[in-house]
């Protein structure tokens, strides 16, 4: 019978939600119109590393949903499945901080799905 992990699979498609959100939440911020106070550089780098993170959210997906097929095998996947989880708290702490809570929250939970689907599939 094959290997199957649920937590890991529920941490795909949360990562693919948050993926779709970072999409939708950088459109809805770039219409601010202080953003068009920025230098033109600036701005460009802000916009491409906001959707390099929505890009990162649905690789990471991905990569979710093998692991919920297979486990984590070795000592790489651990290590990058440990990152994740401390990404996206970090992550949150500074959304809390800055005020967006929402985001904190999501953020938050979804490094605990990470952690703990990880623990759980672990081979």
């Amino acid at each position: 019978m094959a290997y199957k992990n649920p937590l890991l699979l529920a941490t795909a498609i949360a990562h693919g939600v948050l993926s779709l959100g970072h999409t939708t939440k950088g459109l809805e911020q770039f219409k601010h119109p202080s953003l068009n106070t920025l230098p033109k550089t600036l701005l460009g780098a802000c916009k491409a590393g906001w959707y390099e993170g929505s890009i990162f959210f649905a690789i990471i997906g991905i990569l979710n949903y093998k692991w919920s097929q297979t486990g984590l095998v070795d000592m790489s996947d651990r290590l990058i499945a440990s990152l994740i989880s401390v990404l996206c708290l970090g992550a949150g702490v500074s959304y809390y901080r800055s005020g967006d809570k929402p985001s904190a929250v999501t953020l938050s939970l979804v490094a605990i799905l990470q952690g703990v689907g990880a623990r759980m599939g672990t081979l």
